[in-house]
């Protein structure tokens, strides 16, 4: 196997991309690739296209070989749109194997970063990357994470209802916990009963709900849910359990 060889199966996998050059100087290794395929499709009418208009570099950081960075010089065609009624006269080919459009780290070099972001958050995160010989800040970590999809909202049987501090002593809020899934799954604005009801009635599906012994909460969920089954949170029963001890 020839240094080629190596350095094409060590590219994105089912990339259609061929190794023109390669440089390493003190800073890692370079790679100047090119797309193989032929064709491209228009991203507005889908039709394919062979003829091509221009050619301009992506700089492409990917993950590293061994300890050593790699980046990607990516050779981007532009090709002529062939369809007489679509808008766009000239268009850019996609490879999405290798990284998404106008992005400057490959795909799989964003997802390691992803990742990271969700496991370790910003700076730690960028830490970690940086003992891997990774590039990563830490708003980079997490503009990856804010960039996810928001996960399909749940539709709890049983929920926990408690008050939160947004400035202690002044101003709170109400915390709604999944207890099935053990997961916060909402924020209110207030602890009023009239928030926790309306809350409640827009998601019929609650059945039962754990609270501590408020009296606004007990009346937000008989207002809101009056067929639930309201339950007093194991925390506050244990709680009230050492206050009874302590005063006899």
């Amino acid at each position: 196997m020839t240094c080629t060889d190596l350095c094409t199966a060590l590219l994105p996998p089912q990339a259609p991309l061929h190794i023109e050059t390669l440089d390493m100087t003190e800073r890692g290794l370079t790679l100047d690739v090119a797309v193989t395929t032929s064709q491209a499709l228009c991203p507005t009418c889908t039709q394919p296209s062979t003829h091509i208009h221009s050619h301009y570099r992506r700089t492409l950081a990917d993950l590293p070989w061994a300890t050593t960075p790699v980046q990607l010089h990516l050779r981007v065609r532009r090709f002529w749109c062939a369809t007489p009624h679509c808008a766009r006269r000239t268009f850019t080919e996609r490879v999405p194997q290798v990284a998404a459009c106008s992005a400057r780290a490959t795909t799989r070099l964003t997802a390691i970063q992803t990742s990271t972001g969700l496991a370790l958050g910003g700076a730690a995160g960028a830490r970690h990357l940086a003992r891997q010989v990774m590039p990563g800040s830490r708003n980079t970590l997490l503009r990856r994470v804010r960039s996810l999809p928001t996960p399909a909202a749940s539709r709890p049987c049983a929920i926990g209802i408690d008050d939160w501090a947004k400035r202690k002593g002044h101003t709170y809020g109400t915390i709604v916990v999944d207890l099935d899934r053990r997961c916060p799954i909402d924020l209110l604005e207030d602890r009023t009963s009239e928030t926790v009801a309306a809350w409640l009635q827009a998601h019929p599906e609650v059945t039962v709900v754990a609270r501590d012994r408020a009296e606004a909460y007990a009346s937000g969920v008989t207002h809101g849910a009056p067929d639930a089954v309201q339950v007093a949170d194991r925390w506050h029963l244990l709680k009230h359990l050492r206050e009874a001890v302590e005063a006899e």
